[in-house]
């Protein structure tokens, strides 16, 4: 952590509460990354970037606001500190807007997170040049393009309240991964991607998996178009169910619970899935990418069930959140989604079944988290016993989170690391599909 960060802190609660601020939160910030991109064998992107930046909350005569900035300098810093204080001033009070009591507050062990990884890979010039060569060299006849990129960052934070608390860690962040589009018989141009992420350059998977499983999504897209419209099977790419998932999530938050427009209103402590489906909040998890030691409002992180044998356990509520709604706090926000693995091999899964669509990307949708439908464009695989019966494209699915929920058979045994949704391949039943 440098040093700079914790004073810097210091300066902005101190020089707040002197412009007349009653409470005050500074979270400090800075960071690195480089980004790089190759496409027949140049360098198309080289991106440096650096950023150092204040945010300030301030709670001014029951009045609370967050501001932000990035010049640091002290002049500066005392002008914009001034200037958020009186436009705090002017807003409308709300009592339930204040920081957490000191007692509340707390953080895990960041070091135990192990979210710095202290080494540095080889050149990215390197590095990206043979991503890029290894995709060509495993890439069919009819290839189009291609292109391969990396990226590295890595960034410090402190977090400090003027009632006491202090917090703070470092991240890093690696990740690979390349594209590729193929010319397809009737002239259309499929494109497929894989890429991996990670704290540590070490825990990524290899450059010949990144070459090798994009050529194979690249060639499963071709000759892809809808199927007949039907209710079945549907196995989630495990890649995929953050996109699914957050659709469940978001009815749990505290400001569309406030507001009432949550279809699990009343549904806290009750069933709302199939009794095989849980979903936990993991924020202590080694290098995950969700990781966190404290939450929001300076509150320690903990392993929450969010849903559990098919029981929804928690709501999302912040500090705020829950004194307006007369609850105990939670937290506002999740870490690393967890979805338990199953003991079966997605092969093992689909040679089950007749007929099953494995999804294995979005194109555009939406959901309500009032009323908890859903409508969301999908590509994918059609397998018939096991075996691949073609490419799917322009179809929908559709239906209730309640529905798709209830309906979940399992989980398979591959869970994917690289995000902070850390979920197998989910397979349900009764999944309405919408195509020709």
């Amino acid at each position: 952590m440098t040093d700079s960060l914790p004073q810097l802190a210091e300066f902005v609660i101190k020089t707040a509460m002197e412009q007349g601020a009653d409470e005050v939160k500074a979270t400090i910030s800075q960071g690195t990354s480089t980004e790089v991109s190759q496409r027949d064998g140049r360098i198309e992107k080289w991106q440096d970037s650096r950023s150092r930046s204040i945010a300030a909350a301030l709670l001014v005569n029951d009045r609370w606001s967050v501001h932000s900035t990035s010049d640091l300098r002290p002049d500066a810093v005392g002008a914009f500190l001034g200037r958020a204080v009186q436009a705090t001033q002017m807003l409308e009070p709300d009592v339930d807007r204040r920081l957490a009591d000191f007692d509340q507050m707390g953080l895990a062990d960041p070091e135990a997170l192990d979210l710095n990884d202290g080494g540095t890979p080889s050149d990215l010039r390197s590095w990206v040049s043979e991503l890029e060569r290894t995709t060509l060299a495993n890439a069919p006849d009819n290839l189009r393009s291609a292109s391969a990129f990396t990226w590295r960052g890595h960034s410090d934070r402190v977090t400090m309240t003027s009632n006491g608390f202090q917090g703070g860690y470092a991240s890093t962040d690696y990740g690979h991964g390349a594209t590729m589009s193929l010319e397809d018989v009737d002239g259309r141009l499929p494109e497929a991607y894989y890429w991996d992420h990670a704290r540590h350059h070490n825990d990524l998977c290899s450059i010949e998996t990144i070459a090798t499983e994009t050529a194979r999504r690249a060639k499963q897209r071709l000759g892809s178009g809808p199927v007949a419209s039907h209710a079945g099977f549907m196995l989630l790419d495990n890649r995929q169910a953050s996109r699914v998932l957050g659709a469940c999530l978001s009815p749990m938050s505290g400001r569309t619970l406030f507001e009432q427009r949550s279809c699990y209103l009343e549904k806290l402590g009750e069933k709302i899935g199939a009794s095989g489906f849980s979903l936990y909040d993991e924020p202590h998890l080694p290098r995950g990418l969700g990781s966190r030691a404290y939450d929001g409002d300076a509150r320690p992180t903990q392993r929450r069930a969010l849903i559990e044998d098919g029981v929804l356990k928690t709501w999302l509520l912040d500090v705020y959140y829950a004194r307006r709604l007369g609850r105990p706090p939670t937290t506002g926000g999740t870490s690393n989604l967890v979805v338990p693995p199953g003991h079966r091999s997605v092969q093992d899964i689909l040679t089950d079944h007749d007929k099953v669509i494995r999804v294995e990307g979005f194109l555009g949708g939406n959901s309500n988290p009032a009323t908890g439908r859903y409508s969301f464009g999908i590509h994918g695989t059609l397998f018939q016993n096991g075996e691949i019966a073609g490419a799917v494209s322009e179809m929908n699915i559709s239906g209730s989170i309640f529905d798709l929920l209830g309906s979940f058979v399992e989980a398979a045994d591959d869970v994917y690391t690289g995000s902070s949704c850390r979920s197998p391949s989910l397979l349900f039943d009764a999944v309405q599909f919408s195509g020709s």
